[in-house]
């Protein structure tokens, strides 16, 4: 079996599982780990598992963008996939809005692939993916943000479009974004009345370039993480986080002249 075929039976195997998946995942073992945008970063992904080994979570959630920008887009998420075969109960693909055929035509995954059929089954597959999980009743992960105040039962995969992009802002409400038409920001007064809504403490997101791996918003209600190293910016960091019962742990990662290496730890209370 060549990389291709090999790349597509994963894809296949995934796609069924995905499809036996809600469009929120409900999460209640502690600890869990979660990474940001991955951006086809094969270094960043070795260094996140290389924590994943140490720290052995129950579960893991990667918040998705595992394609696009970086090299390596193709077998970063053939190991994703193959992460999530071995162990379907525990690993967790949340869609990025790299995952939908309007990005990654035009940012580095079909170019890289050079594979028409393949292409288009990758996307079929990324429609199947979960939108957001909630962990431990208390915690909502998505990759871009909120759209409304709604239960997050009536989040759909059919829906995702603003979950994938929507971003915070300092700016009360909902408004237009710099990003696109359809796009929207959510200020503090949103998330207040979301985590109300939902019972929830905090939201967990990815979908924006941070050079410090991570930044927190509105008194801590909300975690931006991002885990590639691929920023644009010399040096750049990753990061991951680790969600335990009463614990929140930040693992910031860079370039070091010993290689790819955990440079920060920070701990909040939840």
């Amino acid at each position: 079996m060549n990389q291709n075929e090999q790349f597509q039976a994963n894809l296949t195997h995934a796609r069924n599982l995905f499809r036996e998946e809600d469009a929120v995942i409900r999460i209640k073992e502690l600890p869990t780990m979660i990474i940001g945008d991955l951006h086809g970063d094969l270094e960043a992904l070795n260094m996140a598992i290389s924590i994943k080994e140490e720290l052995e979570p129950a579960n893991i959630i990667f918040l998705g963008d595992y394609v696009d920008r970086g090299r390596n887009s193709a077998e970063v998420l053939s190991r994703l996939l193959e992460l999530k075969i071995a162990s379907p109960k525990n690993v967790f693909l949340l869609r990025g809005n790299h995952e939908t055929k309007q990005m990654n035509e035009k940012s580095g995954f079909f170019d890289e692939l050079k594979d028409s059929e393949l292409f288009n089954f990758a996307n079929i597959v990324f429609e199947e993916m979960p939108v957001a999980a909630v962990i431990n009743k208390k915690i909502f992960c998505v990759h871009g943000g909120i759209e409304d105040i709604i239960k997050t039962t009536a989040i759909t995969k059919q829906n995702s479009f603003n979950y994938l992009w929507n971003d915070p802002s300092e700016i009360p409400g909902l408004n237009f974004s710099i990003r696109g038409r359809d796009i929207r920001t959510f200020g503090p007064d949103i998330v207040e009345r979301f985590l109300h809504l939902n019972d929830l403490q905090m939201i967990i997101r990815a979908h924006s370039s941070l050079d410090t791996g991570y930044k927190w918003w509105f008194g801590n209600k909300l975690l931006s993480i991002h885990s590639t190293l691929n920023n644009h910016s010399n040096p750049a960091k990753g990061a991951v986080c680790l969600i335990k019962k009463d614990q929140l742990e930040i693992y910031t990662y860079g370039k070091t002249e010993y290689g790819t290496r955990i440079i920060d730890k920070t701990r909040n209370d939840l």
